[in-house]
């Protein structure tokens, strides 16, 4: 009897060691938020409600990542790999194994849809390593390279887009479903297109006009956080609020010391006028007479 409550007490206390660790390995940040254009959701796994994104901030694994119309979002990940996502785009992190020391990084992307365009830079060449995003149709699995994926509905109603646009590596696309046999390799410009139930068309040349349209839909410019010293604020002000600039973007100004879009200045000094110099008292002159005995 007194085997059989410590067995039972041990389970529990495993099974009570793997949810504290699950826990801790869910709100572990595993890269931070690079830039964020308008408004962009996020919704943790150990929370229900949903946040808006903040610049520089973690990124956590099982994040739920949701860009609104007109915003878009870059991600840092710890092995330097970035996510750049256009407007309308949901994401979430489904996997995320990083052990440089074994030279393993094993990540999943659930692009549910919109567009994303996904930097590898690194190769890893430990067991189990890939970086693969997926949509309800297609897996592409970089391999070390610059790709975007698009899929423009939820659930597969049309099919899911995969251009390669890196200079060197490669990204091998397949159907989501593994009973649908097939797979194509794309190189430097090629796309295909993968329609569920249906092995990726062959890899081609992707036209110069698309090819431009996904690339500009999903840039996004690095901005970096200014905070402002303690003392210097004014009496009164609400300092809470970030100051974001673009690092990218040469300085101008239109007529009126206006900035112009996605640019910045550098604050010249008031101007001070001279201080007029006061004329002369007018003084009248006196004679005095000193007459010594």
């Amino acid at each position: 009897m007194k085997n059989r409550q410590a067995i039972v007490i041990g389970i529990a206390a495993l099974i009570l060691l793997a949810w504290r660790t699950d826990d801790n390995a869910q709100s572990q940040s595993i890269g931070s938020v690079m830039a964020v254009e308008r408004q962009a959701d996020v919704t943790h796994p150990d929370r229900l409600e949903v946040a808006m994104v903040k610049l520089g901030e973690p990124v956590l694994f099982k994040d739920l990542y949701e860009t609104k119309a007109q915003s878009r979002l870059k991600l840092l990940f710890e092995d330097d790999s970035i996510l750049s996502l256009a407007e309308n785009t949901k994401l979430k992190i489904t996997e995320n194994i990083y052990d440089p020391a074994k030279s393993r990084r094993s990540t999943v992307i659930d692009l549910v849809n919109g567009s994303v365009r996904a930097l590898v830079g690194k190769f890893f060449g430990g067991a189990g390593s890939k970086f693969e995003i997926h949509t309800p149709t297609a897996a592409a699995a970089a391999r070390g390279t610059y790709f975007i994926v698009w899929t423009s509905k939820e659930g597969g109603q049309d099919p899911t887009g995969v251009v390669n646009i890196g200079e060197s590596g490669k990204v091998v696309v397949s159907n989501i479903n593994p009973a649908v046999k097939g797979s194509v390799e794309l190189k430097q410009n090629q796309y295909t297109l993968i329609d569920e139930g249906k092995p990726p068309i062959p890899a081609a040349l992707i036209s110069p006009s698309l090819l431009k349209s996904l690339v500009t839909s999903t840039e996004v410019k690095n901005q970096v956080k200014q905070e402002v010293p303690k003392g210097m604020e004014a009496p009164g002000s609400d300092v809470s609020a970030e100051v974001v600039t673009p690092v990218t973007g040469t300085p101008g100004t239109k007529g009126g010391g206006t900035p112009t879009g996605g640019e910045t200045t550098t604050p010249s000094l008031p101007s001070v006028p001279p201080i007029v110099q006061q004329p002369p008292t007018n003084k009248t002159p006196v004679n005095v007479n000193v007459n010594f005995p």
